[in-house]
């Protein structure tokens, strides 16, 4: 309950600021922003709470995504009814590969969602005259109209992104309290263990993917209105595949907050690389490189635990400061 409390205030103190921010670019940044921990978050059930790292996951993003804007724009399905169908696809294709793949473990399950996410890439750019292949599909709109998902202020998206954020992230906690995250925790530290404990554990594995590619979905239906342009190569490509796994990672799979610190320090880095350097030249991904390398260096679990390690060697330094000046 606290937590919850917790969250809810926090959604309402980054709403608020967002909200007052008067610069359009800043805005649109903390969207992407929340976005990005958003499909961190949903990435985060399966590789953070049972240990499956998925390399294949903007494949979820992609297909709501695709799915929604074909229907809205070819057979003029309302965008919210779209987004159904889409996620129902993407859950659909998680339940396959799902069950197709996590009884393998470790590097070959990574290889396997590499493989996925690759094939419906390749799907997306050969049904050109379906889905407009590499050239993608754009969105144009000029007037309000959020029933079609539509809005010409930013800030209507980012107040979608940060409320899905909350929720993902209340979602997250009460699984992690919940009996089936007691069976995700079971199955994560030892599958045969869990196994003769009477724990499913093909169809738990299964649940645990399928609930991450919901989530995942969520956001990637809401995301391709907010940039208003369907970009195969952005939507369903590698890069974003690892950028959502990164982030998690980086952030620390162990705390709640985890992907959410390692999506604002990916987007930093990005924003203020590009500021003061430019797109071209690779200095964001090369600056991005190198602070990774030196988070890992420190402490391979991430941001959170270092940030942990240093609260804790500043409390004991503070502890025995207190007290040597009471001896």
């Amino acid at each position: 309950m606290k937590r919850a409390l917790v969250i809810l205030v926090l959604w309402a103190l980054v709403a608020a600021g967002g909200v007052s921010l008067q610069n359009n670019y800043l805005v649109s940044v903390a969207t992407a922003t929340a976005f990005l921990a958003l499909w961190g978050q949903s990435w985060n059930v399966l590789g953070g709470l049972s240990g499956n790292i998925s390399l294949g996951h903007s494949m979820f993003v992609a297909i709501p995504a695709y799915v929604t804007v074909l229907l809205f724009q070819q057979a003029d399905v309302p965008p919210l009814l779209g987004a159904l169908l889409g996620i129902a696809a993407a859950v659909a294709l998680a339940s396959v590969i799902g069950a197709a793949t996590l009884r393998l473990r470790g590097p070959y399950f990574s290889l396997a969602t590499l493989a996925a996410g690759a094939v419906v890439l390749s799907l997306i750019l050969h049904f050109e005259g379906l889905t407009g292949g590499p050239s993608g599909i754009a969105i144009s709109f000029a007037k309000d109209a959020p029933e079609k998902l539509e809005f010409t202020n930013v800030r209507a998206y980012y107040l979608i992104a940060i409320t899905l954020l909350a929720a993902v992230t209340l979602f997250l906690d009460m699984i992690k309290r919940s009996r089936l995250g007691y069976y995700i925790a079971a199955i994560k530290s030892s599958e045969e263990a869990a196994a003769a404990a009477g724990v499913r554990v093909a169809w738990i594995k299964v649940l645990a993917f399928c609930l991450s590619a919901v989530l995942t979905a969520l956001g990637g239906v809401f995301y391709v209105f907010f940039i208003g342009f369907a970009d195969p190569n952005f939507l369903a490509g590698l890069t974003l595949s690892i950028k959502i796994a990164l982030i998690a990672v980086v952030g620390g799979t162990g705390f709640l907050v985890g992907p959410i610190i390692g999506a604002i320090f990916y987007e930093t880095i990005d924003a203020v690389a590009n500021a003061y350097f430019g797109a071209a030249g690779g200095w964001d991904v090369m600056i991005l490189g190198f602070s990774v390398v030196a988070i890992v260096m420190t402490d391979p679990r991430g941001l959170c635990f270092v940030a942990q390690r240093l609260w804790q060697a500043a409390a004991r330094r503070s502890k025995g400061r207190f007290a040597a000046g009471s001896a």
